[in-house]
């Protein structure tokens, strides 16, 4: 895990140029954070491969497993805000430990589901269970780093997606194919097996992740204060006319949510479907996982370049719309192709575009919301847009039951992106100074 670190922050020509003090503390937290988030993805990507068996044991058809797919970020919608919320109340290490606990628990409670019904309820408890975690860390990163260097350190935060598929597709499609215990079908034990990573590592977090600076012996009085004085300069100034202040916030908050729930419909509309998409072109099932790991390989590398570039720059919005760009276009190769090789270039493409995105979108979010809000903004536009994520599996397994062909789901998929990339280009420019340098 450390060694995927460096390769995004710590040896390179630009790392050398960063703050010493936020290297310190972006190599203490960064690595244990995309474990934890590595972890919490697996329930996206253990999904894809259990579909493949589990749907006939179930009775589960494409539409319904596509709704039953976004079913799970309706628990976002509606838990993100107070999540939050009581993370800032409760601290970060036992907020994010409870959460793990809880939706460790009940990804193991999905393999002993009898029937759809129950499947459904099950993921939409879990999708309850895990929505404060993401925004939370993004929250947290706030505590920790000024927006000035977030890009990068998202971008190897975000690492745990890829990493997640990497990992966790050769590791699901060999668990579905070869265990099979007690009675138990393989994608009962996908459920069980990689659900308790999440219950373990939930236990940990108590005792590896800090709350704030201030509760940390391995940061000097010193390096405390001047941490402590750059986010104070960094953050963006607060208006003298607060009604205006507070409406042009709002304002904000809804065009980034719009944007993300269009990334996020393309990052699902991928995510869910990609091994069946790939089966239907005739990939084996025994290589089959790692044939799907091949895009998001693709996109360790790419995202990392393309944060570095934003970083460099200083410069967000082209970064953001040039990758919704790309993803929509690797969308559209994978609607089209006569074979499996190009499938996987188009998908490697998306998920390029879009986990090159997720960094760079939230560096630029992020800098505009300030004040005691911030919690609940960060919150909003996560919620709202992981409506995205409801939408795209739920839309793919529709279309691909109604016409028995994925072209029409993944150009959907592309035609969103596009209207995300117009959404990011829409967006009102800074207005202060300290968020034109940032932005």
């Amino acid at each position: 895990m450390n060694g995927i670190f460096r390769i995004g922050l710590g040896q390179d020509r630009y790392s050398q140029t960063m703050n010493p003090l936020y290297l310190k503390i972006s190599r203490r937290l960064v690595p244990f954070l995309i474990l934890l988030y590595l972890v919490a993805f697996l329930d996206r990507v253990n999904i894809s491969f259990a579909k493949l068996t589990m749907n006939h044991d179930l009775q589960i058809g494409d539409d319904l497993f596509g709704f039953a797919a976004g079913v799970f970020f309706l628990g976002y919608l509606l838990l993100e805000i107070p999540s939050n919320l009581a993370l800032l109340r409760v601290g970060a290490r036992r907020w994010i430990m409870i959460l793990m606990i809880t939706w460790g628990l009940l990804a193991m409670a999905t393999a002993f589901v009898p029937g759809s019904n129950l499947y459904i309820v099950s993921r939409f408890l879990l999708g309850s269970a895990e929505a404060g975690f993401y925004p939370g860390v993004i929250l947290y990163l706030t505590f920790w780093l000024p927006a000035s260097v977030r890009s990068s350190v998202m971008a190897c935060f975000v690492t745990a997606i890829p990493l997640s598929n990497l990992i966790g597709a050769p590791v699901s499609n060999a668990i579905l194919l070869h265990v099979h215990a007690f009675g138990l079908h393989g994608w009962q034990w996908l459920f069980i097996l990689e659900g308790f990573p999440a219950l373990l590592l939930g236990i940990l977090v108590y005792f590896l992740l800090p709350d704030r600076p201030e509760n940390v012996s391995w940061l000097t009085a010193e390096e405390k204060l001047i941490l402590q004085t750059e986010l104070a300069t960094t953050a963006p100034a607060t208006s003298t006319r607060p009604h205006a202040s507070i409406f042009k916030t709002q304002i904000s908050v809804f065009w980034w949510s719009l944007a993300y729930f269009f990334l996020m419909l393309g990052l699902y509309g991928l995510g869910f479907w990609i091994p069946t998409i790939l089966k239907s072109h005739g990939t084996s099932s025994e290589s089959l996982g790692w044939v799907t790991a091949l895009p998001y390989l693709a996109a360790v590398v790419g995202m990392t370049l393309w944060s570095r570039s934003s970083d460099r720059r200083r410069e967000r919005r082209f970064h953001i719309f040039a990758a919704y760009v790309a993803a929509a276009a690797g969308f559209l190769i994978a609607a089209f192709a006569p074979n499996s090789a190009i499938a996987i270039l188009g998908f490697a493409i998306a998920a390029i575009g879009v986990l090159s995105a997720m960094p760079i979108f939230w560096s630029a979010s992020t800098v505009q919301l300030a004040g005691p809000l911030v919690a609940a903004h960060i919150a909003i536009i996560n919620s709202i847009g992981n409506l995205g994520g409801f939408l795209g599996p739920t839309l793919m397994g529709w279309l691909h039951g109604s016409t028995n062909t994925f072209v029409f789901g993944l150009a959907s998929v592309a035609i969103f992106l596009l209207m995300g990339a117009l959404t990011v280009a829409l967006i009102t420019k800074p207005s202060t100074a300290i968020e034109h340098q940032l932005t």
